[in-house]
């Protein structure tokens, strides 16, 4: 009988489950199906923004400038994401952990490739706030300019060089009343869970929900698999369809530090 490895299915389920534990989008960003709904290779995404200003009023006196959301349209094309490996049956007879890596290795690459498109998207944010020191008080005061009565939802996203600015904040330590000194625990901020990343531009921060940013499925992964009878190399063809769009900073604002 021949040695043909996985069947399509078996792979497809694996690299897809392990793509999506790698890309955490479920507390990144919101996964969106509609165009999977309908035909088409394009999406029209509106941008929402809300833009406000906070006035001191004495007794009886109106505000004299009213907040409102404003959206810009921009059309995104569905892009394919796609990774391909070979392997001989030779390797699988060596050890049949050769597949699992390759597998593994691939979905974290396709992986990488949509984090950084995430990060790409989260950088558009046009609301800032900028800040002398990044502390505590820094977050305090960014989440006071976007002004929302509820938090809901909302997250700091920050690189490693800001991380340990906070975790050396005494405010931020007295908050633990000095857990964070001994154990170098780190959970939340101002009441909103902290995630971190690398590709986070240095001395930057975002504040932010994952409703902001979507990845529109236009299908889901698919695993293809070619086979050379004669040389008994296998090729693994994996790929998804979407398109990664900032579509509401309503929410969000990004933190800059001042020149």
């Amino acid at each position: 009988m021949a040695m043909t490895g996985y069947e399509n299915i078996v792979i497809e389920n694996k690299m897809t489950d392990l793509l999506n534990t790698k890309v955490d989008a479920r507390s990144l960003m919101t996964m969106d199906y509609s165009l999977a709904e309908s035909a088409g290779l394009k999406k029209v995404v509106n941008k929402y923004t809300y833009s406000g200003t906070v006035e001191k009023l004495a007794k009886g006196a109106k505000n004299t400038e009213k907040g409102g959301v404003t959206f810009v349209p921009a059309e995104y094309a569905v892009e394919r994401y796609q990774q391909t490996f070979e392997y001989n049956d030779m390797d699988i007879m060596k050890d049949p952990y050769v597949l699992d890596v390759a597998t593994s290795g691939a979905a974290t690459i396709m992986a990488n490739q949509i984090k950084t498109e995430y990060f790409a998207e989260l950088a558009k944010i046009s609301n800032t706030y900028t800040y002398t020191t990044f502390d505590y008080a820094a977050i305090v005061d960014a989440l006071a300019e976007v002004d929302k009565e509820t938090e809901e939802d909302m997250f700091v996203i920050m690189g490693n060089d800001l991380r340990a600015k906070i975790r050396k904040d005494t405010d931020f330590i007295s908050s633990k009343q000095g857990e964070i000194l001994y154990t170098g625990q780190f959970g939340t901020i101002c009441g909103l869970p902290v995630l971190f990343s690398k590709l986070v531009p240095a001395g930057t921060a975002y504040i932010t929900k994952k409703d902001a940013i979507k990845f529109f499925v236009k299908k889901e992964g698919s695993v293809e698999q070619d086979r050379d009878i004669e040389t008994k190399d296998n090729t693994v063809v994996y790929e998804r369809h979407g398109v990664m769009a900032l579509v509401d900073e309503t929410y969000s604002i990004k933190l800059v530090k001042s020149v």
